[in-house]
């Protein structure tokens, strides 16, 4: 019996299916994977955009708060000069950034300043500032289109003056300030020529019931730039606390207070000090301070007396404190000086002294900066008010902040010792709680007049 074979007829058009699968396979993947890296890079891209615009918002809104802005509220603001501050300010940290890789230029910034001319704009001046990059490199999106894709982001940010806020809404906003030195002085402005009634006839920094400042302004006629003395108020050791008052020439009496020495950001050279009130001279001290606000009083609201220090005196806490704070050396030298004027200058204009923490560094001295640990916030009291003095029973509210540049620590001893002159370069009220005055949402600032976000 023969056998025959059988043969099956081959499949030739499958032949190479599998390999052609396999390319079709890995040009989607390659396709994907592209798609993939044009997605991160547009997400990369846009948050890279948006830390751009936050950071010369928040830039534009502090020198526009440096220019004075929101020290006359019957200013017609911005100016010219405020606003080509302001966006060299932006352009300046934005250019410090990158966008895909790319440099931000400044061209990519410009910026708006809604309510400008308005009055509210001198109280809660605010700034818009767009960051874009219109030539964002990308991949697989080429295919479709050979144009350039722009990112563009925007924020928005302000500067908030409690003063007068009531004019803008119809609600007086109150402020809760950290970081504020315990100096505290009566609602009592030394000028003779300035207006208002306190301390037997001296003028007054703020309204107590509104918090508007009364004399706003550069100086002479206007607070800003006006310079006086601080002493304490202390007639014995102990602090002894005598009443609120200002003396000739230009002489302003504060109590020192209660402040919990806390996880305090100190200068490495300071911090050392032997009481509680030197070292919150010296350091930065978080602890909420509220103005014209009843909000977790008293403990944060009112201030008491530390009976348990004396300030004055050769060596004495307020000299040693002051010093070290504005690294004076011994003879009065070594700390930052700023340019007075008058009338004061906007930008401030502060030159680096020889004991500046970066002075040989990134800074040399007598460059012009700023910003400086000479800048301090001190609170101001309303002395009309029960009880009149301080105690360390009896609390008093706060009714405004001033935010004054220290010039220097009178070297020695003697009756002067301890004392030290100031310049006023801000000013910041929120009036009396008590008074139903301040019933707004109350801000957390790290300053008299602080500076934030409100949109990105």
């Amino acid at each position: 019996m023969i056998r025959r074979r059988t043969h099956l007829p081959l499949k030739n058009n499958e032949r190479g299916v599998t390999m052609i699968l396999v390319v079709l396979a890995m040009l989607s993947m390659l396709g994907i994977i592209a798609l993939a890296i044009d997605v991160i890079t547009l997400y990369s891209a846009r948050s890279e955009t948006q830390r751009a615009a936050d950071s010369a918002a928040l830039a534009a809104a502090k020198m526009l708060v440096d220019m004075g802005v929101t020290t006359d509220p019957t200013a017609t603001v911005p100016t010219a000069a405020q606003i080509d501050a302001a966006t060299k300010a932006a352009q300046s940290v934005a250019i410090n950034l990158s966008i895909a890789a790319r440099q931000v230029q400044t061209t990519d910034v410009s910026l708006s300043f809604p309510g400008s001319g308005t009055a509210a704009f001198s109280i809660n001046p605010k700034v818009t500032v767009t960051v874009q990059n219109a030539n964002l490199p990308t991949f697989f999106s080429r295919i479709w289109s050979r144009a350039a894709l722009t990112v563009r982001a925007t924020a928005t940010a302000e500067g908030f003056n409690a003063s007068n806020s009531s004019s803008v809404g119809g609600t007086a906003v109150p402020i809760i300030a950290r970081g504020v030195k315990p100096f505290l002085i009566p609602n009592c402005d030394p000028n003779p020529a300035h207006t208002g009634a306190a301390c037997g006839g001296a003028a007054t920094f703020f309204d107590r019931t509104t918090g508007a400042i009364t004399n706003p302004g550069p100086a002479p006629t206007g607070i800003i730039g006006e310079t006086f003395t601080l002493i304490s108020d202390c007639t014995g050791p102990g602090c002894v606390p005598g009443p609120p008052t200002t003396s000739a020439p230009a002489t302003v009496k504060y109590y020192p207070v209660q402040m919990p020495l806390t996880a305090n950001a100190c200068p490495s050279s300071c911090g050392g000090g032997g009481t509680t009130f030197e070292n919150n001279i010296e350091c930065s001290n978080p602890t909420p301070i509220s103005c014209g606000t009843t909000v977790n009083a008293p403990a944060v609201n009112q201030l008491l007396l530390d009976d348990t220090v004396f300030p004055d005196g050769h060596f004495g806490p307020a000299q040693d404190g002051v010093e070290c704070l504005i690294h004076q050396l011994t003879g009065g030298s070594g700390q930052d000086t700023l340019n007075t004027g008058p009338p004061l200058p906007y930008p401030l204009q502060i030159q680096v002294g020889t004991d500046h923490p970066l002075s040989g560094t990134v800074l040399s001295t007598n460059d012009l900066v700023t910003t400086s640990d000479s800048l301090v916030t001190i609170p101001v009291y309303d002395q009309t008010a029960a009880p009149p003095v301080p105690s360390s029973a009896t609390g008093v509210n706060v009714i405004g902040f001033l935010q004054v540049f220290i010039v220097d620590a009178f070297q020695g001893g003697g009756p002067k010792a301890g004392q030290f002159d100031v310049v006023v370069v801000n000013v910041s009220g929120c009036g009396n709680a008590a008074t139903g005055a301040a019933t707004g949402t109350p801000v957390m600032a790290s300053s008299a007049v602080p500076v934030r976000l409100i949109q990105q």
